[in-house]
């Protein structure tokens, strides 16, 4: 039976659901190596376009070091890099790919129109480079420029010219469609696989499948949400977010946080209400996954931060969170293997919260393989 959109299954505080989102993004306690590959999948990947900062968003959920997200990427291969939500990079559990791929790549642009007016091609030639650059591509790394030269093979001057100036634009579609992904890099240059040869394993999902299934993904992490929440986390993609609820609408219920209706998977209220209430105080790096779930970040911070936290051109601070709160930002710089980590706080923070820190400090620099020389505040 459809359950009304009206009916409010529970009510809940934002401290209810931080400490629920804390414990599915790993930041209650942190997980052992073991399962490193598994975290990444649990928090829908981790944003990667400041390659650093990814390695840091997994250190602080896992116990491990900078050179085991490298062994996982290139040896192992239990971990992916390629474009993927809101067209950026990020580091994706292997096994996920299909889901992220199935879903995502029904949707290739947002402005279909005005990127080929932009480009000056015919729907029919972008579709075509789109299949070109997944046919040249196997499980053999190649650079970028080894690419170029073998997608614009035969193609026109005017096409070969925006293979070598616009080629961002058409990798990211591609890699959407689970045409590319990162191969390991070769000196300075990056290379690219086709993930079906490259990894270990690839199991194809039908794309209302993979929709589901990447909507589920994502609730399990960030919910209670909404569409609009999804939509910005997902990538603006129109009409993507009304397929996607639509696609699990009996697995929903709508709940109260504050006064602010929103929805969460039915399977999630118990350990909502289950969720350990315990201090937690993070050193969360830039563009944490953590602060990229939904189109507001109001409930995480007073919007008189906002600047401190969002910053010019969708950067996003190394923030302090506390009880799932953004209390501070932090910056770190590493010299001749010394870390030092300096907290500046929106206002004092207790005695225990300041040892906490330096804690956390103390973990990344393990994660970063150098000793912590101090830790200073504001």
């Amino acid at each position: 039976m459809k359950r009304p959109v009206s009916v409010v299954a529970a009510e809940l505080s934002w401290s209810d659901v931080h400490a629920f989102r804390l414990a599915r993004h790993h930041l209650a306690r942190r997980a052992p190596r073991s399962q490193l590959a598994q975290v990444v999948g649990d928090i829908g990947g981790a944003q990667a376009q400041v390659m650093s900062f990814a390695e840091l968003q997994i250190a602080v959920r896992v116990d491990c070091t900078t050179a085991d997200i490298g062994e996982a990427l290139w040896k192992r291969k239990t971990l992916v890099k390629t474009w993927l939500m809101r067209g950026t990079l990020h580091l994706a559990r292997s096994a996920d790919l299909p889901v992220y791929t199935g879903a995502l790549g029904a949707y290739t642009l947002r402005n279909v129109s005005a990127w080929l007016k932009y480009l000056k091609l015919s729907e029919p030639q972008m579709n075509n480079l789109f299949d070109r650059i997944g046919g040249a591509l196997d499980g053999t790394p190649v650079t970028r420029e080894e690419l170029i030269t073998v997608v614009g093979r035969g193609q026109t001057a005017h096409v070969r010219q925006i293979l070598k100036s616009g080629w961002g634009g058409l990798l990211k579609p591609a890699a959407r469609k689970g045409s590319l992904c990162f191969g390991p890099n070769r000196g300075q240059s990056v290379t690219f696989v086709r993930p079906q040869n490259w990894l270990n394993e690839w199991q194809e999902l039908e794309p209302e499948d993979a929709n589901a299934e990447l909507a589920r993904r994502y609730l399990r992490a960030y919910g209670p949400a909404t569409r609009r929440d999804y939509s910005r986390w997902m990538g603006m993609f129109p009409g993507a977010d009304r397929a996607a609820w639509a696609a699990i609408e009996k697995e929903l219920i709508n709940v109260s946080v504050e006064g602010q209706t929103a929805q969460m998977l039915a399977a999630d209220l118990k350990s909502m209400r289950s969720s350990a209430g315990q201090e937690s105080v993070q050193l969360l790096p830039g563009f944490d996954p953590y602060l990229m779930g939904h189109a507001s970040r109001d409930h995480l911070f007073d919007p008189v931060h906002r600047w401190k936290v969002s910053r010019v051109a969708g950067w996003i601070s190394p923030v302090v969170l506390v009880d799932g709160r953004v209390l501070g930002v932090w910056t770190h710089a590493v010299t001749r293997g010394k870390l030092e980590v300096h907290i500046t706080p929106f206002a004092p923070l207790k005695p225990p919260v300041i040892k906490e820190a330096g804690a956390r400090a103390e973990t990344i620099a393990t994660a970063l393989g150098v000793t912590l020389a101090r830790v200073t505040f504001d």
